[in-house]
């Protein structure tokens, strides 16, 4: 089961990190600037720049480090965004 999120940004100044335990199915989205992240007994590094979604993929401890001053969101859910694909957008009916 997915922890309980808080979907407001998430400021990240350079060179900083932002701890996420056991997030199995969490979407990072950068909102700007550029991040890296790592998990726990994953060897790839990840790189988001504005626009870009990742979805963490194990449990265990994954870090969000700020390449540059950045913001993110952390989202629960199903939809799906591979590894440095675009944001899906919402649209105005």
């Amino acid at each position: 089961m997915l922890p309980l999120i808080n979907q407001d940004p998430v400021a990240l100044g350079a060179r900083s990190i932002h701890r996420i335990n056991d997030g199995a199915g969490l979407l990072i989205e950068c909102l700007s600037g550029a991040l890296w992240i790592t998990q726990h007994g994953d060897h790839r590094d990840v790189i988001l720049e504005r626009g870009r979604a990742f979805r963490l993929d194990r449990d265990g401890l994954a870090v969000v480090y700020g390449l540059e001053a950045a913001r993110f969101r952390v989202v629960g859910g199903s939809s799906q965004a591979p590894e440095g694909e675009p944001i899906p957008q919402k649209r105005a009916a």
